[in-house]
């Protein structure tokens, strides 16, 4: 079914007093309008272009997404990048942490005294299918000591506040929820950390493990530099993601490597992982990485990590001569096989240095 009416009856309803929203789209009956939601339900991009064009039909397609059948089939991520404006890189000063949901909502978090700046969050559960969900943050170590803090939205008291993880005092490259509110910490030292966040709001998360994995000196070979550590949920497993990274010369693009290895608790190993069969990762830096069936969207190319990256064209001794950067940015998304180590150009632009961008983040999209 279009949602769309036909030229000539729009032409026929159009008039100079006409509003920017159709009149006719705003009539429609409401059991015509739900089962025009039902038509487009498996795409949730048109669910979201239908809700975009007038009252009725957002209300319409909210009643159809927040119905307990309505179940959200698999989407393809996006990559989200804000063009912002130019600022001063040296001026900074600490704002609240905020977190967006629902695409509607703001969250505004208190600030932890003294320790303003986050290296990473992670959120228990999804803010619009709960309002009862943990926060908890990486602590910038550039700004201060290590750790990690946890803030319990939707109960008051002392739990309001930021406060600070018993027993995390290490140097810490990501965290990651896994078994129903079970927060484990990976150290920079490949050491693993768990936490038990599952009854968070009688008592407080109990450090249930602390060990350090063995693991095959050669599993991370090679003379590459630029470490950079994720742990990922990933078909019920928890995997560990290196990405190295290596000057080639004049190069300033460089070489791209990744490692990736499975937790195995019960004999406490890192075991390496050759092939990523039935999904693909997506990475970004600073940001959780995500885990998807391949199965699920065909699309996707199995055993691959896909990864955003940006560097500045040139070369680099030429930018040491010139004692400048190069005017081009260089940003995109690109395919690492696992299998082959050939990295592929998935998505690239070039744009002038003087336009500024958030960092990426990967989203997928929801109508919620």
């Amino acid at each position: 079914m279009a949602m769309a009416c036909s030229t000539e009856r729009r032409r026929l309803t159009y008039s100079s007093t006409t509003p920017t929203t159709t009149k006719w789209a705003d009539e429609l009956p409401p059991e015509l309008l739900g089962l025009i939601v039902k038509k487009l339900a498996s795409n949730v991009v048109n669910i979201i272009l239908f809700e975009a064009v007038c009252s009725s039909w957002n209300h319409a397609a909210r009643l159809y997404t927040s119905a307990p059948y309505y179940t959200q089939l698999p989407q393809y991520p996006w990559l989200m990048l804000l063009i912002l404006p130019i600022l001063d890189k040296w001026s900074w000063c600490p704002k609240p942490l905020r977190i967006d949901h629902e695409s509607r909502q703001r969250l505004t978090l208190p600030l932890r005294p003294g320790k303003a700046s986050t290296a990473k969050v992670v959120l228990s559960s999804d803010p619009s299918c709960n309002n009862n969900f943990v926060v908890v943050v990486i602590y910038d170590i550039s700004l201060g000591p290590p750790g990690i803090a946890f803030y319990q939205h939707g109960r008051g008291g002392n739990a309001a506040a930021w406060t600070d993880l018993e027993g995390s005092h290490d140097h810490y490259s990501d965290i990651v929820f896994h078994n129903n509110g079970q927060l484990f910490a990976l150290s920079t030292n490949h050491s693993i950390q768990v936490w038990d966040f599952g009854d968070t709001y009688n008592n407080y998360p109990t450090k249930i493990m602390d060990f350090q994995p063995s693991m095959n000196p050669n599993v991370l070979d090679g003379p590459m530099t630029h470490h950079k550590k994720w742990l990922v949920e990933s078909m019920g497993e928890i995997l560990f993601v290196e990405r190295q990274w290596l000057w080639l010369g004049s190069d300033t693009k460089g070489a791209v490597d990744f490692y990736v290895c499975k937790l195995n608790i019960a004999a406490k190993k890192w075991e390496k992982v050759e092939c990523l069969r039935g999904c693909a990762l997506f990475l970004v830096r600073n940001q959780s990485a995500m885990s998807l069936s391949t199965r699920e969207l065909p699309k996707l190319e199995e055993n691959s990590i896909y990864y955003a990256e940006t560097y500045q064209e040139g070369d680099l001794y030429k930018r040491k001569l010139h004692r400048g950067w190069s005017e081009i940015r260089v940003g995109g998304v690109f395919k690492f096989n696992l299998e082959t180590k050939v990295v592929k150009p998935y998505y690239i632009s070039r744009e002038h240095v003087d336009t500024s961008y958030s960092k990426p983040v990967w989203i997928v999209p929801s109508p919620q």
